[in-house]
């Protein structure tokens, strides 16, 4: 009878002792050509494997292929274990084990991943779950309001929930509260929300992040809160600017008006020829500056596409007003002088007549910029934008070259504010 306890006793003390001893798991890698790897999660019973001592393993028909230990990552407060899987063959069935250090169990896996070479599975926001059971993959927000407030509106369209709050509520430090899926967890900017408790100022759409239990989902929700009553006019856009339709500096700012709130205004809403949008600036509900840059000198163009943006009825705005420009840097010249005949064929004329034509349109051509010799009279006809008629009166006392010259310091711009570039004209007078 003693000898018989005595061999039970034996038999408990030696299963306990293998219970105790961590999996004796390694693989070596030198017999491998290729690697994939995996950033994944560890979770036995709902609960997520945190001590350094817990393990992951992967075999490959019971061949151990990669093994890794949990890790803290302090940037998103979360424990991951970084497993490199080997391999000398593409789509092998890979499936995996946990060593769960606490309980000083090991766990197979109910889960397999086929090898792909050079394969990156996961990542530290994201992980790869490996679980047992295993966890909830569905992503669903089931409601979302906020606390201690009553809204007048919401509604929920492409993954856009557009609220609209009593005309008096403070936006700046609302606190959602919000029903998901089991398991799933609401983030913004990758820090984790508590329902009923997490504040956020609301001055601004927010983007929340969805994730499901076994993080395999991920689905984007984008809040905007307005206040007052609904408005279901349909929005009217209207492109503004305090530029000419010429312009040499940019950006050019061009704003946009609205009749009312609108979201969804991006880059892309934007209709442009040889221009591109530089910024988009939110200036208040109804009003925004967008900063345009021309690609090249010559006509572009910018309006907004219809449906391009919404109400928080989701209707869709007209098509706004299209606003013309011409980029101009470059300076005016003269492009022809000719010395007209005149219709008094006497010799000894009073008067000396020209048609001066710019290259281009020119503005503050007067007779004050023109200079030429003393005790005569400049005249100057305006026929077209560019082309004008100088008359040189009362030089019939003088003999010699007289000289019509454009002033070093005028006044003289095409519509774009580009100076004019000098030019000195010489006419002999008979």
């Amino acid at each position: 009878m003693m000898k018989s306890a005595i061999i039970f006793l034996f038999l408990v003390i030696n299963t306990l002792n293998i219970k105790a001893q961590d999996p004796n798991w390694s693989v070596n890698t030198a017999g491998y050509q290729y690697s994939m790897t995996f950033t994944s999660f560890l979770n036995s019973n709902g609960t997520t494997l945190s001590s350094t001592d817990d393990r992951v393993a992967a075999f490959v028909n019971d061949e151990i292929r990669g093994v890794a230990n949990v890790v803290y990552v302090a940037s998103v407060h979360k424990y991951v274990a970084y497993l490199s899987v080997y391999a000398n063959t593409d789509n092998e069935t890979i499936s995996f084990k946990m060593y769960d250090s606490v309980n000083d169990v090991v766990i197979d896996v109910d889960k397999t991943q086929n090898f792909v070479i050079d394969g990156n599975v996961g990542g530290v926001f994201q992980s790869y779950s490996i679980a047992k059971p295993a966890l909830n993959n569905e992503a669903v927000l089931n409601s979302f309001g906020f606390v201690g407030v009553s809204n007048e509106s919401q509604t929920i369209v492409n993954n856009k929930i557009n609220v609209v709050l009593p005309i008096d509520t403070a936006i700046t430090n609302l606190v959602a509260e919000f029903s998901l899926s089991d398991g799933a967890r609401f983030f913004v900017e990758n820090v984790k929300q508590i329902s009923g408790v997490t504040e956020q100022d609301f001055t601004n759409p927010i983007l929340y992040k969805i994730v499901s239990e076994d993080e395999s989902k991920l689905l984007e929700y984008e809040v905007h809160v307005t206040l007052g009553n609904v408005n279901t006019e349909i929005p009217e856009l209207v492109l503004l600017t305090d530029e000419t339709s010429f312009v040499k500096q940019v950006p050019l700012i061009v704003n946009l008006k609205t009749n009312v709130a609108i979201y969804g205004l991006k880059k892309e809403s934007i209709s442009l020829s040889n221009a591109v949008v530089l910024s988009i600036n939110k200036l208040d509900e109804f009003n925004y500056s967008l900063q345009i840059v021309p690609i090249q000198q010559g006509l572009f163009s910018i309006e907004i596409f219809a449906n391009s943006v919404f109400n928080n009825e989701n209707a869709g705005n007209l098509i706004s007003n299209k606003l013309f420009y011409t980029y101009d840097l470059i300076s005016p010249y003269v492009l022809s002088i000719k010395r007209e005949k005149p219709t008094n064929e006497i010799t000894n004329s009073h008067t000396l007549e020209f048609t001066v034509i710019f290259n281009e349109a020119v503005e503050n051509v007067t007779a004050s910029v023109f200079e030429t010799i003393s005790n005569t009279t400049i005249n100057v006809t305006k026929e077209t934008d560019a082309k004008y008629k100088v008359t040189i009166a009362a030089v019939n006392n003088y003999l010699g070259v007289v000289s019509l010259n454009i002033k070093s310091v005028n006044d003289i711009k095409d519509r774009a504010g580009n100076v004019l570039i000098n030019s000195t004209i010489k006419i002999t007078q008979n």
